[in-house]
């Protein structure tokens, strides 16, 4: 034995090797199918909160309204929004049915959302008007002025009515960078429920 061990030697270095790289693929493997799983629970837990807040406050009331937490009130009307414009034929037709107010609720929505999960840029990435100016001009009113303008200047990088609109990336990232500073520890959606309650007629049409 000991012998083949010496003639051998390599053999069972490389062996060892084989059985260390195994080892590593086996727990990246179970890393990565843990953060899968993770990943699919989140979503399916985001999906289950989604729908019952559509079912909350899918029939509004003065009284639904007046006694609704604002964070809550504001997701469950724009997410019934949302829903009754993929279901529509024409998806600008009905945007453009809504009501001022409505429309700032709707886009504010996707701006809250992705500047929260994603980036503030993204959304101004992936949007184009009119979501994005209503969406600035939902945040010109439910937001702070210093929270604002760093919206409205990264709107100005993005829009394309803007002649002199550029997507430099230093300015982007900036911008990204300030916001997530601001917004830290800001609730973006509980302004905006206060809104639907001060506001309360338009969303009971």
């Amino acid at each position: 034995m000991l012998e083949n061990i010496k003639d051998f030697w390599y053999l069972y270095i490389l062996l060892f090797i084989f059985i260390i790289i195994t080892i590593f693929v086996c727990i990246k493997a179970f890393g990565a199918a843990s953060r899968h799983s993770k990943e699919v629970n989140a979503l399916i837990e985001k999906a289950k909160r989604n729908k019952e807040l559509r079912d909350a406050y899918k029939e509004l009331t003065v009284e639904v309204i007046s006694n609704a937490p604002s964070a809550a009130l504001f997701e469950g009307v724009a997410l019934n929004m949302e829903a009754a414009c993929q279901k529509a034929e024409d998806t600008n037709g009905f945007y453009a049915s809504l009501s001022d107010g409505q429309k700032k609720v709707y886009a504010f929505y996707y701006l809250a959302s992705e500047a929260k999960e994603i980036s503030l840029s993204a959304f101004f990435k992936e949007s184009a008007r009119p979501l994005t100016s209503d969406a600035v001009a939902a945040a010109k009113e439910f937001l702070s002025n210093g929270i604002f303008l760093i919206i409205n200047e990264m709107f100005a990088c993005y829009d394309e009515e803007n002649e002199n609109a550029s997507v430099i990336p230093e300015t982007v990232n900036r911008l990204n960078d300030e916001f997530k500073a601001l917004t830290k520890d800001v609730d973006l959606f509980t302004p905006a429920g206060n809104y639907i309650k001060n506001n309360a007629g338009e969303f009971l049409k």
